[in-house]
């Protein structure tokens, strides 16, 4: 069994490394992929135990984009993680997070909603920081039931506390993928609010697509399973487990990946570091 797609508190996830790890393997999961947003710290966290575990660990990463394809996600795999321009990028793109997050508190502020950085800072296990922290933070000041709620209401696109996101686009991500000599994929295209501006991703060189997704509907998994075999794109899937209580709670190996999807992921196991 395999996930290629799952979060730890590195990011936004609410698992450690080791958490998730007993929690694949308690799943049955023999095949896995940290994930998370624009950092490879839960991977590096991860990488010596989940060998001792008989895990096979491949390195990712899902970077989070916007620009003139709007926002996208783009997952990379089998990156060279010691990549000086890969490095370079991951530490301005957590500069570019702290300084977001700043706009979104000082919104929030304007909105009657106290609420400071530090706040946000010590919902992060992790050194990265994103929008559930802040809404994790608003829930604890009593400005929101749950943190879905105060994501709803108030730090989504087009809510009032909504800040666009630094400048990187979908281009600079796959590119930055590929220069540090992985494959990009685009993260689960069922579920974005605009149609995916596939020809554009073509010509930036997206390798493939993450089919199998556990909000997709059979539906759109079927449509996604079409277009990549159309493109002769890559096909990927995962959970997108973030942990039992979080925004998304699809457990570690819950959606079915078709066998096939090992003629790539196998060359992505032993990564050049």
């Amino acid at each position: 069994m395999m996930d290629l797609h799952v979060h730890t508190t590195a990011s936004d996830g609410n698992m450690s490394p080791r958490e998730l790890l007993m929690e694949a393997k308690q799943r049955g999961v023999r095949h896995l992929a940290i994930t998370d947003h624009d950092t490879v710290d839960g991977y590096l966290q991860a990488r010596e135990e989940a060998r001792q575990m008989g895990i096979a660990l491949i390195p990712g990463i899902e970077w989070n984009t916007d620009g003139p394809d709007g926002e996208l996600h783009i997952l990379g795999y089998g990156i060279d993680i010691s990549d000086p321009h890969l490095l370079h990028v991951m530490d301005r793109r957590r500069q570019e997070r702290l300084e977001w997050i700043a706009e979104i508190v000082e919104a929030c502020n304007r909105l009657g909603m106290e609420v400071t950085v530090a706040e946000c800072q010590a919902k992060a296990r992790g050194s990265v920081l994103v929008r559930t922290h802040v809404a994790e933070a608003l829930v604890e000041r009593g400005h929101a039931s749950t943190s879905q709620a105060a994501f709803e209401m108030y730090l989504r696109k087009n809510r009032p506390a909504y800040v666009p996101r630094p400048a990187f686009t979908a281009r600079d991500a796959i590119e930055c993928t590929h220069e540090a000599g992985g494959i990009a994929i685009l993260a689960h295209p069922g579920i974005y609010p605009d149609q995916v501006p596939l020809d554009n991703l073509l010509s930036y060189g997206i390798d493939g697509i993450e089919v199998y997704y556990s909000r997709h509907s059979f539906a759109q998994m079927a449509y996604w399973e079409r277009e990549a075999k159309r493109h002769s794109l890559l096909r990927s899937g995962g959970s997108d487990f973030h942990g039992h209580h979080s925004r998304n709670p699809h457990p570690v190996g819950s959606v079915p990946i078709p066998a096939e999807v090992k003629e790539w992921w196998t060359c992505c196991m032993f990564p050049r570091h």
